[in-house]
């Protein structure tokens, strides 16, 4: 709804802004507001029926002053960007007539994409840059020793295959989160998550012995979900590999798959080195690493856990994480059950 504040009676220009589902103002030639939406006002953070004292007290942005000031002095389209720290606004002022129309779009979410897209592109970067340099100075050095110390030959050669496999594992995480992140509806189906589970630890039980680490499954003979198998094999194996990885000599992990009234709930849980609290809002963020030289000494890429949480909420799941700094991590996430097939 548009407050008006001039006693002139409403024009055709004045009725548009007031029809207008995008937030819009218009502007006397004197600099008077004549109507502003509510729309406006919320961008604006404008109180309600403010007063006819002039755009100065209603537009305190030094940005959109400029373009209205603008606008009037040469009569062309002005286009401006502000930001107040919490919200990205883009402007577009022009004439109608003797008065000036502000249209005001919110461009945050917009903003927040093209930025995290931006950081991606760095920290990805970054992050093939590491193996990749290896891997070249790997295989110069191999050119010299193979002739001059082919002692030091199955060493480097063993480093070399560390590093490939470093650099495999991230593409692979890359284009798993690029198609979780691009991929459209879900086409899904039953899928026996006791059994995935299963398979997923039993693929996994060469790294747990060699960690020193025990991990068993606790589930039904049957639990079905509605899904996508391979995705939520991701979930599964992302988890496991992560209660592994970040577990101790001695220590246990436990996978844990469970029906329940109104979805199923898969636990992962270890007693590994725990997460410190101030870590717990980040852990989902891609390239976050609470320990940064662990992750690298044990091959981390810094995606699986976002990974994880793309593909839960993709299934219009849950995921939520417990932890205590020396004394492990639970992880919990609630898919939805067979019997949400025929709602996908």
């Amino acid at each position: 709804m548009t407050d008006r504040v001039s006693d002139e009676p409403r024009s055709w220009r004045r009725e548009l802004v007031d029809s207008m589902v995008d937030a819009a103002m218009l502007l006397s030639s004197d600099g008077r507001v004549l109507a502003v939406n509510g729309a406006a006002r919320d961008l604006l953070s404008m109180p309600a029926g403010d007063g006819a004292s002039g755009s100065r007290d209603s537009l305190t942005d030094p940005e959109l002053l400029r373009a209205v000031a603008e606008v009037r002095r040469t009569a062309a389209p002005v286009t401006v960007d502000t930001s107040d720290g919490n919200r990205y606004l883009r402007a577009s002022a022009s004439m109608v007539s003797d008065e000036t129309l502000l249209l005001i779009s919110d461009r945050t979410q917009e903003k927040r994409v093209e930025e995290l897209r931006r950081d991606f592109v760095v920290n990805a970067s970054h992050e093939l840059k590491t193996p990749v340099t290896s891997i070249q100075t790997l295989a110069e050095a191999l050119t010299v020793v193979v002739h001059e110390q082919p002692e030091r030959v199955p060493a480097l050669v063993a480093r070399l295959s560390d590093e490939a496999e470093r650099l495999a594992a991230l593409v692979h995480d890359l284009l798993d989160l690029r198609r979780l992140e691009e991929r459209g509806p879900l086409e899904r189906e039953p899928v026996d998550l006791a059994e995935l589970a299963r398979q997923v630890v039993g693929s996994q039980v060469g790294r747990a012995e060699a960690a020193g680490v025990e991990v068993w499954v606790e589930a039904p003979d049957h639990v079905l979900v509605a899904g996508v198998a391979g995705d939520l094999e991701v979930i599964v194996k992302n988890l496991v590999v992560n209660a592994i990885k970040y577990n101790q000599v001695g220590g246990t992990a436990q996978v844990r798959v469970r029906p329940r009234e109104r979805d199923v709930e898969l636990v992962v849980e270890d007693t590994g080195i725990g997460i410190p609290q101030p870590d717990l809002p980040r852990i989902f963020e891609r390239f976050y690493r609470v320990d940064t030289a662990r992750s690298r000494e044990t091959g981390g890429t810094g995606l699986g856990l976002s990974i994880v949480r793309h593909a839960v909420e993709h299934h219009g799941g849950s995921i939520q994480v417990e932890s205590c700094l020396g004394e492990g991590s639970t992880f919990t996430v609630r898919l939805p059950g067979e019997r949400d097939l025929g709602d996908a």
